[in-house]
């Protein structure tokens, strides 16, 4: 960012504060979650549905555990969702060979259909988001993970 768009930048937005920038972090995240919604609502799944499908898309037969993390939600929580897609017919669990206290989620060749008829949510944001040009988006991706990280100073 040259100093000309820096000095723009902040003759636009004097002395924003941290109140300010959470709330557009919170509207930014309302905006995604609306998207999202609406997105995979064509299809019939909810965005956390989604969320575990992407997940089982780029590698299946992951453990409850890893995609509870990966969602930032419960155990709990990620059986729910993969009870419901399981009455859909789009997963199945198995026993892990590795750990027998654990059960993995698999994809069934419904499952691996459904990701041809599904819309990427990854294009939709970039298609959403053309306003920000590359390396701003890089600025941005390691601006809120440097906030990330010093909201969470124990990961």
């Amino acid at each position: 960012m040259s100093v000309a768009t820096q000095i723009h930048i902040y003759d636009k937005f004097p002395e924003t504060t941290m109140g300010e920038i959470f709330g557009l972090i919170e509207h930014t995240a309302k905006n995604l979650r609306r998207i999202q919604r609406r997105t995979v609502r064509e299809v019939g799944l909810t965005p956390p549905q989604y969320g575990v499908l992407h997940m089982l898309w780029e590698r299946d037969e992951r453990p409850f555990k890893d995609l509870a993390d990966a969602l930032l939600c419960t155990r709990a929580t990620i059986t729910g969702i993969i009870d419901t897609l399981e009455r859909k017919g789009f997963v199945m669990r198995k026993p892990n060979p590795a750990d027998r206290r654990s059960i993995l989620a698999v994809l069934t060749d419904e499952g691996r259909d459904l990701q041809h008829s599904t819309p990427a949510l990854d294009s939709i944001y970039n298609s959403c988001c053309s306003g920000l040009a590359p390396l701003e988006f890089q600025q941005l991706g390691f601006l809120l993970q440097k906030l990330n990280d010093s909201l969470n100073p124990e990961e």
